[in-house]
């Protein structure tokens, strides 16, 4: 099912956020950010597309994370075990059963991807092009957010590391994290960005903080995702909204609301390649595509 709605580059400073109960972050000297990161965030955010990613009304789903590859979407399903793959336009919708709870995904190349099993400490390599298990890691602990980068897996491990380790499985290195509450993660050029249920943060890939983001009460932050810019996106399944953080940390908007269909949002993801933003309810088989449109720069 479719349905369609109408609807200047800085460096990184020296800062520290500190967070007041009741106002919005203020930001002081701390640390430097060796990176360049631009800072134009979107203006609008409007509907391409609504996909109903249900086979039948009867189905409970359980959309614990979602990518994009290509025309590929590509969910998992927590409740069913199982990945739910359709196409942009919803055709050709199809689904991978598995012996494992999936929780968090991240593409290795067009057709695999890499899933962690948080319960079962299991990292799983999938073909989603023939259904098949490519390959089974099993990790020291449980086993949360995931991205692939430069060849390499980066997992959360027990929600205070991370591990860097290959295909097999071989741990290369150990990424200390900022909290030890970290569920996911998502690495953007040189920089870590990881969320736990109240914040965001931007570290090195030796775990140096850049900045922290927190703004407001009743968070409760499930994923995140990098645009081309390298804005941060997070789904705050409290408050059925998005908020989009710019890349040196110090604006933010929450460019999608329950107005905009989320309803208990927790996916997210966002393609490069094409500018669109990927986000999906946790319950109801709802996901949304959405086009981005930024200031001319």
């Amino acid at each position: 099912m479719v349905t369609k709605k109408t609807t200047p580059t800085v460096k990184v400073l020296f800062f520290l956020v500190s967070v007041s109960k009741n106002e919005p972050i203020k930001e002081e000297a701390f640390a430097p950010a060796q990176v360049s990161v631009k800072t134009n965030l979107p203006v609008s955010v409007n509907l391409r597309q609504q996909l109903n990613i249900k086979k039948s009304s009867n189905e409970n789903n359980h959309i614990t994370s979602c990518i994009k590859i290509g025309n590929t979407l590509v969910f998992t399903d927590f409740k069913n075990k199982r990945l739910i793959i359709c196409k942009v336009y919803g055709t050709d919708k199809h689904h991978i059963p598995l012996s494992y709870s999936l929780y968090y995904i991240t593409e290795v190349n067009s057709i695999t991807v890499a899933v962690s099993c948080i319960d079962d400490r299991t990292i799983l390599i999938i073909n989603i092009s023939t259904g098949s298990v490519t390959s089974t890691i099993n990790t020291s602990g449980y086993c949360y957010g995931i991205s692939y980068n430069d060849n390499n897996l980066y997992v959360v491990i027990d929600q205070s590391i991370i591990h860097v380790m290959d295909l097999t499985g071989k741990v290369i290195r150990t990424i200390p994290l900022p909290s030890d509450r970290i569920y996911d993660i998502t690495l953007d050029r040189d920089r870590l960005v990881c969320i736990d249920r109240a914040s965001i943060y931007c570290c090195s890939l030796d775990g140096k903080l850049f900045w922290m983001f927190k703004h407001g009460k009743n968070q409760d932050l499930r994923h995140v995702t990098t645009d081309d810019e390298g804005n941060l996106y997070a789904t705050n399944y409290n408050t059925n909204t998005v908020i989009v953080v710019s890349g040196d940390g110090k604006n933010y908007r929450e460019p999608l609301t329950e107005s905009d269909g989320l309803d208990r949002p927790g996916a997210i993801y966002f393609d490069k390649k094409e500018t669109i933003l990927l986000v999906c309810n946790y319950r109801g088989g709802k996901a949304f595509l959405f086009d981005l449109k930024r200031k001319p720069t």
